[in-house]
């Protein structure tokens, strides 16, 4: 009969599904060699950025009707083991959902998903006058400097201390890309030779984009990351960039915070990041 598959076969294709690896992939196809669903898992583990759930596990999950539950069961076995090989750490499982994406919403929530968690964009507006803003400092005995960026070794480094936070983990590439924009702000705080902070922006004459700023755990709650923003919106302000946009998982209660703390509003959730705890 049209539309029913009597025979479905799932396994590892010969490249993994998006940035995940084989191993972390799947593909199904019908009785008739056609491909009906694929997925990913891709995995990242984040101590310093979110230390009570630091295993981060994005299922990419893609299939017709008939293949949804086959390939979710896959994934999600797939996921559990993922947690097992990295010692049982608390992981949380969620997939990227466009807010108007009532069809995948409906089926991920039925599957036990939550859509508790998004991600969040905000916009600061840069003041023309400086005066008037009230300036945070790094704690006594840091120091702020701009960091040399020169060398690929040097930029390698910085891109593994992104990664070290759970952002992003761009290329070498991407960040000589954004070095030529009109904005680009890359500045780190030390006590003496330890590291304690680092931040990154970038952007055009219209807008400026917070990349990422991140503090170590010892050192949170002491000012150091606001120091760091009002560095960046002191340098916006002498170039007349006027908007400074930032990002922030909802669940990443601390960096909601320091954004509502440094005079950022929030303006959208841009996609809900629905998940289940493992």
């Amino acid at each position: 009969m049209k539309g029913v598959y009597r025979i479905m076969r799932i396994y590892h294709p010969v490249r993994g599904v998006g940035g995940a690896l084989r191993e972390d992939s799947f593909a199904i196809i019908d009785d008739a060699g056609v491909e009906i669903g694929k997925g990913g898992l891709e995995y990242r583990v984040i101590k310093k950025m979110l230390p009570d759930r630091p295993l981060d596990i994005e299922m990419n999950m893609n299939a017709h009707p008939v293949a949804s539950d086959t390939l979710y069961g896959a994934l999600c076995a797939r996921a559990e083991s993922i947690k097992d090989e990295q010692g049982g750490l608390p992981a949380r499982l969620y997939t990227r959902c466009a807010i108007d994406d009532t069809e995948r919403h409906e089926y991920f929530t039925r599957m036990g998903f939550d859509d508790f968690d998004g991600d969040e964009l905000f916009v600061l507006n840069v003041p023309s006058d400086m005066n008037g803003r009230r300036r945070s400092y790094s704690p006594l005995g840091t120091k702020a400097i701009d960091v040399d960026l020169r060398t690929r070794t040097r930029r390698e480094e910085f891109l593994l201390g992104l990664k070290e936070f759970g952002y992003v983990e761009h290329a070498n590439e991407w960040l000589e890309e954004r070095m030529k924009e009109p904005v680009f702000i890359a500045r780190a705080v030390y006590q003496g030779s330890d590291f304690v902070g680092q931040m990154l922006v970038t952007g055009t004459q219209n807008e400026a984009v917070l990349e990422m700023v991140c503090v170590e755990p010892k050192w949170r709650g002491r000012g150091v990351a606001s120091a760091l923003i009002d560095d960046a919106v002191m340098q916006l302000a002498s170039q007349n960039v006027p908007h400074l946009l930032a990002r922030a998982v909802r669940r990443n209660k601390s960096a909601m915070a320091l954004f509502k703390r440094a005079g950022f509003a929030w303006v959208r959730t841009e996609c809900y990041l629905l998940g289940r705890d493992l």
